[in-house]
């Protein structure tokens, strides 16, 4: 009986001791760099500033200044308020994870990784690497931006001092060559079709007021110039038969009918051919040929591009 009684006292102390050593355990630098962006008490981010940054914001306090405090302060409550789910971690290889669904349903994961963790002392720096879920690395190049948070105890406070940003370009990857590619591609196109667009309009501004088709780009601009019988405005660019990527010009133009086509000036460059003509939809082949696309082009629904004038998002 005694060593029953014996042997849970001993548990029971070690139990409470165990627990004091947690509770008076200092705070990490990886712990107050969570804190200061996803914590929830009052001033959780200034806490972790050293005093002379808080003291310059102080005197400052001009509304950005505030208002970047107070968006920084409140990461954490406008990611959760997007309804994504957000999970950060004190040890191991990852620091942070956002969980989300697209707007499809599907579930889209970000991470960020921690790279380096080097504490010498009452210094720290914490190495972080952002990895993108796959929905928007395709949307993205393949790079990884690093970010290094260098931080010193202060009053025993860990402080943020320093904060630096890298990102490597992996110029030899073959991954990399081709993403670079593929996004100058759809620029490129999305281009391409907005010209295609363009000379289709103004083909029917001319019809109108003269009762047949341009046979030129050069003719199309000059109606478009101010005066009698001018129309909307016509990219000099486009009338000069080269834009972008491709070389433009019209043919069989008469009073009913006009062919338009775009090809790129770069033979095998992997781009497609665009045609349009009185009928007004526009078609592509994928083997860059003008001759392919009028006579046997695929016709491109014109509503998975945005208007003329839209900025293109990478």
């Amino acid at each position: 009986m005694r060593q029953t009684v014996l042997m849970i006292s001993v548990l029971l102390f070690s139990s409470l001791a165990a627990a004091q050593t947690a509770a008076t355990a200092p705070q990490s630098a990886r712990q107050a760099l969570i804190e200061m962006f996803f914590g929830t008490a009052p001033n959780h981010l200034e806490r972790h500033l050293p005093d002379v940054t808080r003291k310059s914001f102080m005197r400052m306090s001009s509304s950005e200044s505030q208002t970047l405090l107070g968006e920084l302060s409140s990461l954490s409550s406008q990611i959760k308020a997007s309804g994504a789910n957000v999970e950060t971690f004190d040890t191991g290889p990852t620091i942070l994870t956002v969980q989300d669904k697209g707007s499809r349903g599907e579930a889209s994961r970000l991470e960020i990784s921690v790279e380096r963790d080097d504490l010498i002392g009452d210094e720290d720096e914490i190495e972080l690497a952002l990895h993108l879920p796959q929905d928007l690395r395709e949307q993205a190049l393949p790079i990884t931006p690093r970010l290094t948070f260098a931080m010193k105890t202060e009053a025993d406070v860990w402080r943020l001092t320093d904060i630096t940003i890298t990102v490597k370009f992996p110029l030899a990857d073959p991954d990399f060559l081709k993403s670079i590619e593929d996004s100058q591609r759809k620029k490129s196109e999305q281009i391409t079709m907005w010209s295609m667009r363009t000379i289709g309009a103004a083909e029917e501004g001319y019809h109108s007021s003269r009762g047949t088709y341009a046979c030129s780009l050069t003719a199309l601009a000059d109606a478009s110039k101010p005066g009698p019988g001018g129309g909307v405005y016509f990219d000099p660019e486009l009338a000069s038969g080269k834009k972008g990527a491709y070389v433009f010009a019209i043919s069989g133009c008469d009073a009913a009918h006009y062919k338009a086509v775009a090809e790129p000036a770069v033979a095998d460059s992997g781009q497609r051919a665009f045609c349009t003509d009185e009928r007004g939809s526009i078609r592509a082949s994928a083997d860059g040929k003008a001759t392919t696309c009028l006579s046997s082009g695929e016709e491109i629904d014109q509503k998975t591009y945005p208007p003329v004038g839209t900025a293109i998002v990478e």
